[in-house]
Parts: C-alpha cells; structure tokens; sequence
C-alpha cells in the first residue's frame, strides 16, 4: 500500500483530494519544496523560468537532403545522450527554413520532451553543437554558469525528474511543455553544498566534452589511415559471387564487394583474427524480474551500452538467472549490440569503463574479453573500424530482427591499429569513466540534500 500525509492548505491549493494524484512521486516532490520540510528551511527556492530562457523550435516537416544535396547532420532526440552520437540523416539547407536555429549553442541544456522515456536531459558540447536537434528537444539557456551546472544536477536528481514527470499530457505519448518546464521550483541549497556540487558537474561536463573530442579524433585519424572500401560508381543492388567464393551461407549481403575489398585491405597490412585477441561472449536468454534500485544491479541493452547517460536505466534481481556472473561486464570488455538491425546501431562498439564494472547486460549484447596482454582500447579500436563494421553486419542472420553468433564474430579480421591512437582512446575512456563518476557524487549529493 503506498501511503502519504497531505497538509490541509495543499488540499486547497490543487482543489482536489484523490489519493492517485498525492501519492505521486512528482506530487510528493512539489509538496515537499513548496510547502514541506524544504519550503520551511531557510534555502531559497524559486522557479527555473528565473534563471533560464526555457524555448523550442517550432514543429516543422523535415526535408531530408539528397545525396548531393548541402545538408546540416541531424540527431534524434535520445541520440544526444551517446558517447559518440552519429548522424541520423542530414536535413536539406535548400528545403528547410532557418536550419540554424535548430544548431544548440554549446553550454545549452537539452531536456527530452516527448515519448515514454520523457525526462533525460544534458548538455550541449563542441560535439553536439555539429548536428540540428528536432523540437522535441526543449532548450535551457543559463547564462551564469555555476547556476547552468546546478540546475542540471537538480533536474538529473530523482527529485528534478519526479516534478519534470508531473506536468505530463498526452493521451497516447507523454509531453511536456516549455511552460512546465519553466514553473518548475528550483530550492537553492546551501552555498556550501551548492559549490560542491556544481564543481564536481563542471568536471564532469569538462570531462566528457574531453573524451568525446579525443576519441572523435582517434577514429577520424583511423578513418584517415585506413578508408572504408566505398561503393563503387554506379553500385546497384546486385553483383556476382563465384561457386568458390560461397561458404555456409548464401544470403546476399554476406558476400557484399565492399566487405571482400575490407578483407583484403586488412590482409594487406598484416590483419588478426579476433578470435586470437579476445574471447566473444554472448549469453542466453533469461526471465527478467526488474526491481526499483537499490534491490538489484543495473542491467544495459544493446542501445543503452552506447550512452554516456543511459536512458531508462533498468535494475534486475539475481534471481533472474541460473549464474549471475555468466551477464556480468568488466572493465575493458569491448561490447556492442548483437542483436538489431544491421543497417542500424547493432556493431556499434563500446568500451566498458571502472564505474560500470559489476553490471549486467542482457543477452543481446555481445562481450569481447581480451586476452591476455592484449590492450582493451586496442580491440575497440579495431572493432570500432569501417572495415570491422562492415563485416559484423554481414554476419546477420534472421528473418525478422537480425542476429549473430560469438563464433563468427571470432572469425572477423582486425585491422592493426598504432600504438598512438591506442594511447589516446585509452585517455578518451578514462575521461568518460572520470566524468560519469563525477555526474553521479554530484547528483547523489543534491538528492541526499533534498530529502526530508
């Protein structure tokens, strides 16, 4: 039974005396800051409209660009919270008006304001002030900056997504509004408490603006070294493949010329067998019993692997599976989704850092364990190549949603990758690790503030 005390002059205030609306966790957010334990302390709390311009672009139907066609990349709204966000499509300059409006200057918070996962939030780097954000991205301009860093740790905090959550509408996808944005109380904790925390959010900002950038670099400098076979002028949807050429399959895709052409650069300069530098792991399905946090371990999907910020985080009971430890990820592990479309994200590597060593992935995500003297930034940097990715999506397989098998992936052939760029992606990681870590004291302590 979820129970709550509600103070007379609340009841006045909403009107209303339903248990379903006082019990809810944005409910009981508000009253505590408005009219509770925190309203009667001696911190100040206002309204995030005093100290942020809170706007969104206006809808608008999106021209996509042609391929020759000038265009400005794009994002999806939950495509901000990766570690390296890639382009979704790119809107045409030509056929959309004022395209540079949708550009987020860096330092801009971006609050997600539509869909089942509404609430997340970041900030605006070098990186993603590269690509145009739809309207369902609503903007928060702060011009002092130690209040930019403290209220992104409020609305990060259990307590800021609770209010976010209380002003939704929507009889079929959740909404919020820049007006419910900005009548959101925002209680100025103690100075003391405030500078700890907006040190510790800057840090964390400083340092996955840092990583982003370094690994950016890394890949663009591989990219450089070694180029992705393109397609060939002219390139249709058919080619020939001789009987000789055929192995245990004969699904098109699989014998692609651009994935012969990556095979053989990569032979040419002296490539290695995955197999010989890591072990693939994937393991079975299971029966998933979720649990609110603080009774299980945080479990990572396909898509949530590769986010800085994973989005609808998730926990799940041990009693989920027969050997717990057979889901466990380990710093260093390589990982990427096994499962999903090959056109898409699946293939799409990561490096697991310290602070996510112990959790779980499900069963669609595919472990890459090292081997024994073999440097962990140095298989993510080769599973991170064109040529690598090319060969992962031919491994698909299924007649709905695509599938692949540890051993093949063992059979892949790796570029070599230099020592320098190895280097830097192993710093690139270690300022996500350090910034993740920072974020999360930051928003902890806030929270522990907040509470009664």
């Amino acid at each position: 039974m979820i129970t709550s005390s509600v103070r007379s002059r609340s009841v006045l205030a909403n009107d209303r005396l339903d248990a379903h609306f006082f019990t809810s966790p944005g409910v009981a957010a508000f009253e505590r800051i408005t009219v509770g334990d925190i309203a009667d302390s001696r911190w100040t709390t206002g309204r995030v409209g005093d100290v942020a311009t809170v706007w969104e672009p206006p809808r608008f139907a999106r021209a996509y660009a042609a391929p020759a066609e000038p265009g400005q990349p794009y994002l999806r709204p939950y495509d901000v919270f990766d570690y390296l966000p890639a382009e979704g499509d790119r809107l045409s300059l030509l056929r959309n008006n004022d395209v540079d409006r949708l550009v987020p200057k860096p330092g801009t918070l971006l609050q997600t304001c539509s869909g089942r996962n509404l609430g997340p939030l970041t900030i605006a780097d070098d990186e993603l002030a590269r690509f145009a954000l739809s309207h369902d991205m609503i903007r928060l301009e702060v011009d002092d900056d130690d209040t930019r860093w403290y209220l992104l740790a409020f609305l990060r905090t259990p307590t800021g997504q609770a209010l976010l959550r209380r002003g939704k509408s929507g009889s079929v996808i959740d909404h919020i509004t820049t007006a419910d944005v900005e009548s959101l109380p925002l209680p100025m904790v103690s100075k003391d408490i405030r500078t700890a925390i907006v040190n510790q959010m800057r840090k964390a900002g400083i340092g996955a603006a840092s990583g982003r950038s370094r690994l950016r670099s890394v890949l663009t400098a591989q990219e450089a070294q070694l180029p992705t076979p393109a397609r060939a002028p002219g390139y249709g949807s058919m080619w020939n493949s001789s009987s000789s050429q055929l192995r245990d399959r004969l699904d098109a895709a699989f014998y692609e010329p651009r994935i012969r052409a990556a095979r053989e650069q990569i032979s040419a300069l002296g490539g290695v067998r995955c197999g010989d530098l890591t072990e693939a792991i994937l393991p079975v399905r299971y029966k998933r019993y979720y649990v609110e946090e603080g009774h299980g371990r945080p479990i990572l999907s396909g898509r949530q692997l590769l986010q800085a910020d994973p989005v609808n985080l998730r926990h799940v009971s041990d009693r989920s599976f027969r050997d717990p430890t057979e889901y466990e990820i380990a710093a260093g592990m390589t990982v990427f989704g096994a499962v999903g479309r090959s056109e898409g994200r699946q293939g799409s590597p990561a490096l697991v850092t310290a602070e996510r060593d112990g959790w779980l992935a499900s069963n669609d995500v595919m472990r890459l364990k090292p081997r024994a003297g073999v440097r962990p930034a140095a298989v993510w940097l080769a599973i991170a190549a064109g040529q690598s990715r090319l060969q992962i999506n031919a491994l698909s397989f299924g007649s709905v949603v695509d599938h692949m098998n540890p051993w093949d992936v063992e059979e892949l052939l790796l570029p070599p990758v230099s020592d320098d760029l190895v280097t830097a992606a192993e710093r690139g990681w270690d300022e996500f690790s350090m910034a993740g870590t920072a974020a999360a004291h930051a928003v902890a302590l806030l929270d522990a503030a907040l509470q009664p």
